[in-house]
């Protein structure tokens, strides 16, 4: 076998630019496919981050009407002991509450419905990062009688910090809820669709201004590690009463964006499959122009004694050769261009950050670093090469040798 290694090694180099445009052709479809698939996956992982770090958290605790039926009246209560002991659980980054409702947000003669989120400022920051998002003011604290604006509301409604805002709606269970707040701080929100309806207040505050004293709609979890989220759902749900409450994990309530995710990762692989049949029909080419050059050699070969198998061997081996050093050179060579665009994320400016905003996507296109988008790339060119060595090995055991020897 070590003969044959080192046959098929020369062999390769004999013909050195067939072997470099060879290697070249698949080095630079593999590496298109690597930096398209790391925008494709980065993105889907920014959408996902941006829906779990900024809004739903990995896990929620709510009433069980609370997700089909969004009202005040079908907020809860909750043992405060019980919540201290799953902030004490070792998976659990942070626990809080949240109480949200909607109202009419006015100012002079603008009024548009919002989202108000009533919430525990310091806790919120430790999963959400809210505070970072503050561009003009200052945060709130949990005593505060003050409103934090998305800056995409806060251009809307023609308001600045230390303006006044007022918000009507309905309260728990039908009481009036009115309140003149004055503007704290404006912030700029990660999700375009937060950013141009979201206000914030102090959670004692919102309960006061719903009058839902002591009551929220959800107890949100942050954790340390995603793939935790399945145990940690499970302990919760042991531990709570299922007739009033339910456990719903961040796949279950963001069941829309994984949708189209998925239909977008769809589109995407039916273009990776194009990409390769591109490079399937080049490394066919290769293999075709390479072996019906080489029937002479072939056949000289087969009448000095070599055993036709072991000349298929020898074929086979470089075409090896030639698929592990096209796949190598192609991640060596996206390997600088990925790491650059991981921690340098391209950032739409002009009119494509209105187009994203527009389908509720952040204007920034991350790139991944997933092991896998370089493991499945080289799978797949290796099965490529895989299907096309059963051409030279065909035709090196039903090689007519008297007609090899003529032509």
């Amino acid at each position: 076998m070590k003969t044959i290694v080192k046959i098929a090694w020369r062999n390769i180099w004999r013909n050195k630019r067939r072997t470099l445009i060879t290697v070249a052709s698949i080095m630079f479809a593999l590496f298109f496919a690597i930096i398209m698939r790391g925008f494709q996956k980065g993105s889907y992982a920014k959408m996902k981050e941006n829906a779990v770090e900024s809004y739903s958290g990995y896990l929620q605790i709510q009433n069980k009407d609370y997700w089909d039926d969004k009202n005040i009246n079908n907020t809860m209560d909750f043992d405060a002991e019980l919540i201290e002991e799953f902030r004490k659980d070792s998976r659990v980054r942070v626990v809080f509450p949240r109480l949200e409702s909607f109202a009419l947000a006015s100012s002079g003669e603008s009024t548009k419905g919002i989202a108000v989120m009533g919430i525990d400022p310091e806790r919120e920051d430790q999963m959400t990062r809210v505070k970072s998002y503050l561009q003009e003011g200052e945060f709130i604290g949990q005593d505060d009688r003050s409103i934090l604006v998305a800056e995409g509301l806060a251009k809307f409604l023609g308001i600045k910090v230390n303006d006044t805002l007022i918000l009507f709606s309905s309260g728990y269970h039908g009481a009036t809820a009115a309140g003149l707040y004055p503007v704290k701080g404006i912030l700029k929100l990660p999700t375009p669709e937060m950013n141009r309806s979201t206000a914030y207040l102090p959670l004692l505050e919102a309960q006061n201004l719903f009058s839902a004293y002591d009551r929220y709609t959800s107890l949100i979890f942050d954790l340390h590690d995603m793939d935790q989220v399945k145990e940690v759902e499970s302990m919760v749900g042991s531990k709570i009463d299922k007739d009033r409450y339910r456990v719903m994990g961040w796949e279950a309530m963001n069941k829309e964006l994984l949708q189209m995710i998925e239909t977008d990762n769809a589109g995407g692989v039916i273009m990776i499959a194009i990409l390769y049949m591109v490079i399937a029909f080049g490394i066919f080419g290769t293999v075709l122009m390479m072996t019906n050059e080489r029937i002479r050699e072939f056949s000289v070969m087969i009448s000095v004694g070599m055993q036709r198998i072991k000349l298929a061997t020898v074929v086979v081996v470089e075409l090896f050769f030639l698929t592990a050093l096209a796949v190598l050179a192609g991640i060596i060579i996206s390997l600088p261009v990925m790491f650059y665009f991981y921690y340098n994320p391209i950032e739409f400016s002009g009119d494509a950050v209105e187009v994203m905003q527009d389908f509720n996507f952040e204007p920034v296109m991350p790139m991944s670093i997933e092991p896998n988008i370089f493991i499945f790339q080289g799978i797949a060119i290796s099965i490529l090469s895989l299907i096309a060595m059963s051409y030279p090995t065909i035709k090196i055991l039903k090689l007519d040798v008297v007609n090899g020897l003529r032509s």
